[in-house]
């Protein structure tokens, strides 16, 4: 149970519906998720820049699905930290609408799956104005015979000239019998854009479970430091000790 006494700047939705979420100050926010799915709206206003982390916490139920959509005006970046942490089945659709000028996302999510679980990840970022920018990367870890999915789409509307979209997604399959499948799409109806991809689906690279395990750890233990990795950026970014090793506790409980 976590004490949210502990976490600063905190919206508590574990059991509150979710409803729309005007954000203006620039400050660290987090948001956490567990026993109420459903749609939710996230307005960040113009020239908020707003550093917001998402932590999906596990819960019995056994499937859930969220919606959740950000609306960035003139002026306005979005720094977003998901980590998943779920042990359910999961459909979770983000959508980033820059919907003027200027206004910019960065994005960073990591899943973990295990046992049966199955999870569809489907990340879109609309560019709808010049001069917007997003930089996506998804990472998702699969073990037993969990199921996992990600599509990422970065339309480029035009009329959004001089915008930069870029997204990254790595799927790390930790059993043979886990399956992992993603799709990175580009959406260009502009000519003065820069896009790119990159995605990648694979076992744990020998040579880094070698290198670990000459440095006396176990196959088990290599394979959670590894692990640890995906999710470090983000629970980093908490900058709240108790915070940290209590997700630290329950992504352990996973691996």
């Amino acid at each position: 149970m976590i004490d949210t006494s502990k976490i600063n700047n905190l919206i508590d939705l574990r059991e509150q519906p979710l409803s729309n979420i005007d954000l203006s100050q620039t400050q660290k926010t987090i948001i956490l998720l567990q026993s109420v799915d459903g749609q939710m709206d996230i307005n960040i206003q113009e020239n908020a820049a707003i550093d917001l982390t998402i932590i999906f916490l596990q819960d019995k139920q056994n499937n859930k699905k969220f919606d959740i959509n950000f609306n960035l005006k003139k002026y306005a970046q979005l720094k977003l930290y998901i980590a998943n942490l779920g042990d359910y089945n999961c459909d979770d659709n983000i959508t980033v609408n820059l919907n003027e000028e200027n206004s910019g996302v960065q994005y960073y999510s990591a899943s973990i799956l295990n046992q049966t679980l199955k999870k569809n990840s489907v990340i879109t970022v609309r560019h709808l104005q010049r001069a917007t920018t997003s930089d996506i990367k998804a990472y998702e870890v699969l073990k037993n015979k969990s199921q996992g999915f990600i599509r990422c789409v970065s339309d480029i509307r035009h009329g959004s000239s001089s915008s930069e979209a870029h997204q990254e997604l790595r799927l790390l399959v930790l059993d043979k019998e886990a399956k992992a499948d993603s799709d990175p799409v580009l959406l260009i109806d502009e000519n003065d854009i820069v896009a790119s991809h990159a995605n990648a689906i694979g076992m744990l690279d020998p040579d880094q479970v070698f290198y670990l395990s000459s440095r006396g750890l176990k196959k088990e233990q290599a394979e959670e430091l590894i692990v640890n990795g995906y999710f470090e950026p983000i629970f980093l970014n908490f900058e709240n000790e108790y915070l940290e090793t209590e997700m630290k506790k329950m992504l352990k409980g996973m691996i």
